[in-house]
Parts: C-alpha cells; structure tokens; sequence
C-alpha cells in the first residue's frame, strides 16, 4: 500500500511539473514559424533533420550551434546567421520534446488508471469462492488492456467478448491462478511506470534547458531577425 501511495505522489509530481513546463517565448514562437514558412525550403529540410537528430539521439544543446556552423560553411552562407540557424535546429528538437512528453504522459496516466483497476479485480476476486460469468470478462478485459499497455498500445481500443454462460465454473484452483496472474500483471505495471516516470523527468529536465539555450541564442540575433530570413531565402 505504501509503494502504491510513494508511486501515485510521483505520478502526480511529474504530471503537475510537466504540466507547469516552460515554454518558448511568444517571440520565439513567432521568429521560428516566419522563418521556417519563407526560408528556402533546402534549409528548411536540413533544420528539421538535424533538430529530429538532435532529438533521436539526445545530443547536447551545444551540437546544435556545431550543426549550424558545419552547414553555414558547407553552402556558403553568412557566419552572422549561425545563431539563428541554430536556434531553428533547437527549436525543431523541442518541439520532438514536447510530443515525447505529451506521449509518456499519457502513456503514465494509461497505466496507473490499469493499475488501479488491477487492484480492485484482485481484491474482488480474493474474497469469492467462486465466479460469475460477468466477472471472468472482467478478468478477461484487464487481461487484455494490460498487455496492449506492454505492446505500448492504446488499452481503450480493447474490446470485450463477452463469454457465454458457464457449463461448468471454474474452479478454486483455476481462480487462484487469475488471481497470480493478476499480481504479475500489477507488478508488470508498477515496472512500467517506474521507468516511465524516470524517462517523464529526464525529458523535462532536458526540455527545461532546451528553453534556456533558445532564449540566450534569441537575445544575440532578436534585432536582426528580417535580415536573417532574408539571407536564408
């Protein structure tokens, strides 16, 4: 029971800070959407693969001014625009960020809402003797979201078959063993969420220094900005 309390107080820990993550600057937001829609589109293609590179392969904020410098001197273009170049490449990695977290995020809350039902289905089923029909679907449904949860699918496109009446119940032996097989999944899921709660923190903590590295590359070009996509056309 402590575990399962310690777990939902982190659940809700990360969810809130998640929530409260800071964000690009209006300015930001608007330099980066003009630039990205009136570059050439060349530029504009080699910024997105660098900032998913950046991403995938969770370089440090550092490569993207590398990345912008590599490719200033590659096509010749002028070294005043390598700030701003790399503020569209780190822009572009932030916005994979931002995806990533909406997606463990809604993977945490799809298992802890598993977890809680797990719980209840133990509990119902440890005090009985015997079983319903109704109460093997429910047996049966948990069973199968838990493992479209494990396939990283989304357990509320699972559908029920219900089962048809009893020609003979199941027995005190084969409900003990639903019942092993309950604790097993819930330990499945206490797993998952460990790691995907590790993985939430990791990718804010990462996020929040994106944040501070586009607002410091922001300063040293905010007065030259219409002359920095017009070298880029």
């Amino acid at each position: 029971m402590k575990s399962v309390l310690v777990s939902s107080l982190l659940f809700l820990f990360a969810i809130s800070s998640a929530t409260a993550q800071e964000n690009p600057s209006p300015e930001a937001e608007a330099f980066f959407n003009k630039a990205m829609s009136e570059i050439n589109a060349n530029h504009v293609r080699t910024i997105k693969g660098f900032g998913l590179k950046m991403h995938v392969r969770n370089f440090p904020d550092s490569a993207a001014k590398k990345m912008a410098t590599d490719y200033v001197r590659l096509v010749k273009l002028n070294n005043n625009d390598i700030e701003a170049i790399a503020f569209l490449i780190l822009m572009e990695a932030s916005k994979s960020a931002q995806e990533d977290l909406k997606a463990i995020m809604a993977g945490v809350k799809s298992i802890n809402n598993q977890k809680k039902e797990q719980r209840e289905l133990l509990a119902k089923m440890q005090r009985q003797k015997s079983m319903t029909s109704e109460q093997l679907d429910s047996f049966k449904l948990s069973r199968s979201k838990t493992i479209a949860i494990q396939k990283k699918q989304n357990p509320d496109t699972v559908r029920l078959v219900r089962s048809v009446a009893f020609k003979k119940s199941p027995t005190k032996t084969e409900i003990n063993a639903m019942v092993d097989q309950i604790k097993k999944d819930l330990d499945s899921m206490n797993e998952m969420s460990e790691l995907d709660q590790l993985r939430l923190q990791m990718l804010m903590d990462r996020r929040s220094k994106m944040m501070e590295t586009l607002s410091n590359l922001m300063k040293k070009f905010s007065d030259t900005q219409e002359d920095i996509i017009q070298n880029l056309k």
